[in-house]
């Protein structure tokens, strides 16, 4: 990624956040719906955005869904706040690293609960005078 596309990325997913923020009202989208990345391609013709919902399945789907349906709002309120030729067509992707990264901690959490309930090792020395063979 060269430095310009690196800028682009990164005002667009500034740009993105805040108009899902301010200026969608559609029921379909999730109230903790953020923008985790943006990837141009290229010609700058697609970018591709991901976002990220906290929710059940069916949520994150509905707010994917209500994204793709003000997309070409988006696409227009992007291209009245900066500064570009041509605003690229918006393509939206559900990001589910978050939700991965807390099913992670949910599963060590798990693991040290269950550990915390084994009984401990005790380990004895063995007695002076005799070598373990190795």
């Amino acid at each position: 990624m060269n430095k310009r596309n690196g800028r682009v990325n990164f005002t667009l997913q500034r740009e993105l956040g805040m108009l899902i923020d301010e200026s969608i009202s559609d029921p379909r989208l999730a109230p903790m719906t953020s923008v985790t990345r943006v990837e141009c391609t290229a010609d700058y013709s697609t970018a591709h955005v991901y976002i990220s919902s906290l929710g059940d399945p069916e949520v994150r789907h509905g707010s994917l869904e209500a994204l793709e349906s003000a997309s070409g709002f988006l696409r227009r309120e992007v291209n009245k706040r900066i500064q570009i030729r041509h605003v690229p067509r918006l393509v939206f992707h559900l990001d589910d690293t978050l939700v991965e990264g807390a099913n992670m901690l949910k599963m060590m959490d798990d693991v040290a609960q269950q550990d915390s309930k084994l009984p401990e090792n005790k380990f004895e020395e063995p007695p002076e005078g005799t070598e373990s063979e190795e």
